[in-house]
C-alpha cells in the first residue's frame, strides 16, 4: 500500500494535498485520496489552517475542496490543536468505519434473498 494510501499517514495526506493545491496542479486520484479515510474534515482543517500562514495556498485553496465546507469542518473543529488534530482523526476513522461497517452488514443481511435464512428454507423444506 502506497505511504499516501495510509490512513495512518495523516501527517503524509496533509502535507501532500497541501502541495498539490499551493501549486496548483491538477486534482489527482491521489489527492482524493487524501480525504476518503473517514477523517477528511481533519485534513481539510490541517490545510485550512495552514493556509493562513502560506498565502500560495491561501490563494489556490478555493480551487479544490469546497471552501464553505472545510470553514464548517474548521469550526467544528476550532477547539481541537493543530498538534492533536491526527489523534482526533484516528479517532474519526475509528467511529466512522464502524458506523459504516454496521450500516453494510445491516444492508448486506436486507439484500440476502429468503430462501437463504436457514429458518426461511427449513419452513420451505418441511411443506
Amino acid at each position: 500500500m502506497s505511504r499516501l494510501n495510509d490512513p495512518e499517514n495523516f501527517r503524509g495526506r496533509v502535507n501532500y494535498a497541501a502541495k498539490i493545491i499551493a501549486y496548483g496542479r491538477s486534482p489527482t486520484r491521489a489527492l482524493d485520496n487524501c480525504f476518503e479515510n473517514y477523517d477528511g474534515d481533519e485534513v481539510a482543517t490541517a490545510i485550512l489552517r495552514r493556509s493562513r500562514k502560506n498565502a500560495r495556498l491561501a490563494a489556490n485553496l478555493q480551487r479544490y475542496p469546497s471552501l464553505s465546507c472545510i470553514e464548517v469542518a474548521a469550526n467544528r473543529l476550532a477547539d481541537v490543536p493543530t498538534r492533536k488534530l491526527a489523534d482526533v482523526a484516528r479517532q474519526t476513522r475509528a467511529r466512522r468505519k464502524s458506523a459504516f461497517d454496521a450500516w453494510f452488514e445491516q444492508q448486506r443481511k436486507a439484500d440476502a434473498p429468503a430462501d437463504r435464512d436457514p429458518i426461511i428454507a427449513d419452513a420451505k423444506s418441511t411443506s
